[in-house]
Order: structure tokens, then C-alpha cells, then sequence
């Protein structure tokens, strides 16, 4: 086959300069229609960008690797789908067999959730509608946010019925040693022991010969003082923790009662007022100069044609 040089093909390309024109400018007409709206429905796109915040990290993970994950969560692309009804808004076909199938390729295409060199996370949404992509947006931070707390509040509520099950079992040991020093005291007659302790030694030292109660009383002084410390130590100690429990539980029904939130809005969503998609310039110079391209083929293909019957 006959090799030909660059300027060779040039030379034979320069003869059909007027068709080549008339070539781009049918492309350049072409690739204008076909980059305007009644062909190609234009999308603009709206992003915010989020810090974690009330998060603690889990394993290795950092809150913002963390919070990502919640991002990107199934639960919130289903809860921004029933929010928006985005499946009518796609035009996807429930009926359809694989309609989420092509929701999820959709969500994919236009729904990008990513994080930034700074450790922050950027949420941006391309939609036919400016309106519609930033509405998007501030619902996928809410979905977010409601499902953390949602989690939270539903392990909160594990934490709060096994500290009270705690809490039973140490209100149950604080009445059943308030119930063995009741019947001890009860029983010999004891109410104060320091008191009544130095009041039985006083009526000794008057007369050997205490009365009935008084010698019941001191031998309960005798004989259960020492129970009655022990008994009194455990009973303390079981009502420390029953404090314990208790603040447990105030604090995590304080925490059960309140709402808060897990983003850090830095930059809010922002309501887009130029298309970002399609680039008109790169769409009309990519259909250009393909046509340039097929068209240089096809002329320098029929020279060297003419040129082998000649």
C-alpha cells in the first residue's frame, strides 16, 4: 500500500475546502439542535456541604467516614424516594419488574454523596428542576439526621429498660435488708444504738438488775450490733447503686426526649440558576469535528481511489 505524508493529504483535502466548510456548519447546526432543551432536557445541579457533629467514631472508622456511610445508607435513598415520589418524578413504571432497578441507576446518575479533602462531606443533585435538586438535597441531610436519631433513640430505649431492670433488682435488695434491720430492731427493741447503747451502760453501772425491755435491748446491743453495721454498710452501698442507675436513666431519658442533630450544614443547599448539564460548546464541537473527521476520511479515501483508476 502507497504510504502518503500529512502534507500529501493536505494537499488533496484543500481542493474540497467549501464542502469541508459546509460539513461543519451542518454539524455546528446540528450539534446546536441537538443540545437544546427540546432534545436534550437540560439539569441543574445543587450541592451542600456537611460536617459530622454528635457522632462518636465506631471501630477505626473517623465521624466523617461514619457519617458517609448514614449517606449513603438504603434507608435514606428510600425515605428521599417516598418523601419526593420520585419515581413518578423519574418517570420509572412501578409495574416494571426491575423498576427499582432503574431508580437506583437513576439515583446513581444524578445523587453523588462524597467526601472532601477536609473531612467534610459534599452532597450535590442534578435535576430538571433547580427548585426540585435543592428540595433534594435538604431532604437527604433530613433523612439522615432522622435516621441517626432514630438508631440512637432505639438503642437509648435498650439502654434505659436494662438500667431499670437493674434498677428492680437493686430497689429489691435495698427493701429486703431494710426488712432484716426492721425485724432486728423490732425485735430487741432498738432504735438508736449509740444512743441506747450509752443508756443501758449508765443502768448497769446504777444497778445490775436491768428491767425487761432493758436487758432484751441490751442483749440485741450485744449480740446483733455488729449484724446491724454490716447490714447497714450493704444497705448503703445497694442504695449507691441505686443512685447510679437512677442518674443513668434520667440521663438517657433526657437524651431520649430531645431531639439534635448530626450535621453541621457549612455551606446550605444552594438553589442553581445555570444548567449544568449539557455543555452546549462541547457538545457542538465534538459532533464538528467528528463530522470534520469523517468527512477528511471519506475525501482522502476517494482520492486515492481516483487516484488507482487513473
Amino acid at each position: 500500500m502507497e504510504n502518503f505524508k500529512t502534507e500529501d493529504i493536505l494537499k488533496g483535502l484543500l481542493p474540497h475546502w467549501k464542502r469541508l466548510t459546509m460539513v461543519a456548519v451542518i454539524a455546528i447546526i446540528v450539534g446546536i439542535f441537538i443540545s437544546s432543551p427540546m432534545v436534550i432536557k437540560p439539569l441543574y445541579k445543587s450541592y451542600a456541604v456537611v460536617y459530622p457533629v454528635n457522632l462518636s467514631p465506631s471501630s477505626e472508622e473517623s465521624t466523617t467516614e461514619q457519617l458517609l456511610q448514614w449517606f449513603n445508607s438504603e434507608e435514606v435513598k428510600k425515605a428521599v424516594c417516598e418523601k419526593f415520589d420520585l419515581f413518578t418524578h423519574y418517570d420509572i413504571d412501578t409495574l416494571d419488574a426491575r423498576h427499582q432497578t432503574w431508580f437506583n441507576l437513576k439515583y446513581k446518575e444524578l445523587v453523588s454523596i462524597n467526601a472532601t479533602l477536609y473531612e467534610s462531606i459534599e452532597i450535590s443533585v442534578k435535576d430538571q428542576s433547580p427548585e426540585m435538586s435543592q428540595k433534594i438535597v435538604n431532604g437527604i441531610i433530613d433523612a439522615v439526621n432522622d435516621l441517626i436519631m432514630a438508631v440512637k433513640k432505639e438503642r437509648l430505649h435498650e439502654y434505659i429498660l436494662n438500667n431499670e431492670n437493674e434498677l428492680k433488682r437493686a430497689t429489691g435488695k435495698v427493701d429486703s435488708l431494710k426488712y432484716m434491720i426492721d425485724n432486728i430492731r423490732k425485735e430487741y427493741n432498738i432504735i438508736d444504738v449509740q444512743y441506747q447503747a450509752k443508756y443501758i451502760t449508765k443502768e448497769i453501772v446504777k444497778s445490775p438488775n436491768l428491767s425487761e425491755s432493758n436487758a432484751k435491748t441490751a442483749e440485741g446491743l450485744k449480740t446483733k450490733k455488729t449484724e446491724l453495721d454490716r447490714l447497714g454498710n450493704v444497705i448503703g452501698s445497694e442504695i449507691g447503686t441505686y443512685n447510679y442507675f437512677r442518674n443513668q436513666i434520667d440521663g438517657y431519658l433526657l437524651d431520649y426526649a430531645n431531639k439534635v442533630s448530626f450535621t453541621n450544614v457549612v455551606s446550605k443547599p444552594t438553589l442553581p440558576d445555570s444548567k449544568c448539564y449539557p455543555i452546549r460548546s462541547l457538545v457542538v464541537a465534538i459532533i464538528t469535528l467528528s463530522s470534520l473527521l469523517i468527512a477528511c476520511i471519506v475525501l482522502v479515501y476517494l482520492n486515492i481511489k481516483n487516484q488507482k483508476v487513473d
